[in-house]
């Protein structure tokens, strides 16, 4: 009879759990299945329109092809994009002319605080750039994706995707530049960077944040491992440098769990752990989630 009851105890407790799994592998199935188009198009991996493939993202015309794919699939996805356009000289008489595309989310109580999400969408020369930094273009527009799709956001958020990072940073300045003559109050600046690769399957990742409040926001939210960065990044520096709360997400670096082929001809579509990169993301919108509510 002891028996029985274990064997009946034990599944109930399989039927009470299975809802919560198939939820789960729901979410993260839907996730993959946006991010891999996302993915797939920056890298070259599928046509990014019509018959165009990307070699990189490195030259002025695939960035532009890049820029105006991001433009129409934040238009799809119901949000109101728009091109923040450029043309500088830098001291040694460098020109750059480029465009970084954003979309605001709005508060829907009126607040004048804004969470800024947002990555670098341009490559080095010669590299597909999935995990640099094509998976972090993929977290930021499925996060905004879903937070427009919130019934009630106690702060605006905005989806930013900068240009030329591999020029010291020339469309992350002309942006922040934009910020601060438009006078915007910034809550916090999300990125993330390096994502995509894990070859121990811990979904581990990597975090720096510049206040105790964001870590700890990250952490509760994480179901898995997070690493605390020891090593600012330039990215965070800088917004550092001008007052701005900022949290950067990357893989294991720590722990050496990171794609070798960075910056090279190998970073592709094919290197990327979907999986991980979905699990990601789903901390990512829960945290985002939850700076909404607060």
């Amino acid at each position: 009879m002891k028996y029985y009851r274990t064997i009946l105890l034990a599944f109930v407790f399989i039927v009470q759990l299975a809802p919560a799994q198939s939820e789960q592998d729901r979410i993260e199935a839907e996730i993959i299945n946006v991010q891999r188009n996302i993915v797939a198009k920056l890298t070259g991996h599928e046509p990014i329109k019509g018959k165009k493939k990307l070699a990189s993202r490195s030259t002025k015309s695939e960035r532009k092809a890049t820029a105006d794919f991001l433009f129409n699939e934040l238009k799809d996805s119901g949000l109101k994009p728009e091109r923040d356009s450029y043309n500088v000289q830098d001291k040694k008489g460098n020109q750059f002319a480029g465009t970084n595309i954003f979309a605001n989310i709005p508060a829907t109580n009126g607040s004048d605080e804004y969470v800024i999400i947002c990555a670098h969408y341009d490559t080095v020369e010669n590299s597909p750039g999935a995990v640099h930094n094509a998976t972090g273009v993929a977290i930021a527009f499925y996060v905004a994706k879903k937070i427009a799709e919130l019934e009630n956001r106690n702060k605006n958020f905005m989806v930013v995707f900068f240009d030329h990072w591999k020029s010291n940073m020339i469309g992350t300045r002309m942006f922040t530049k934009k910020l601060q003559k438009d006078g915007v109050n910034i809550h916090s600046m999300h990125r993330a960077d390096y994502m995509g690769w894990d070859n121990d399957e811990d979904r581990a990742i990597e975090l720096l944040a510049s206040n105790l409040s964001l870590e700890s926001l990250y952490r509760i939210e994480s179901p898995v491992p997070i690493y605390k960065r020891t090593v600012a990044t330039p990215e965070s520096r800088f917004f550092s440098n001008f007052g701005y709360e900022t949290v950067t997400l990357t893989a294991e670096l720590k722990n050496a769990d990171n794609s070798p082929f960075v910056r090279q001809s190998e970073d592709k579509y094919t290197t990327v752990n979907f999986k991980y990169l979905a699990s990601t993301t789903d901390i990512t919108y829960k945290v985002m989630k939850a700076l909404a509510s607060q």
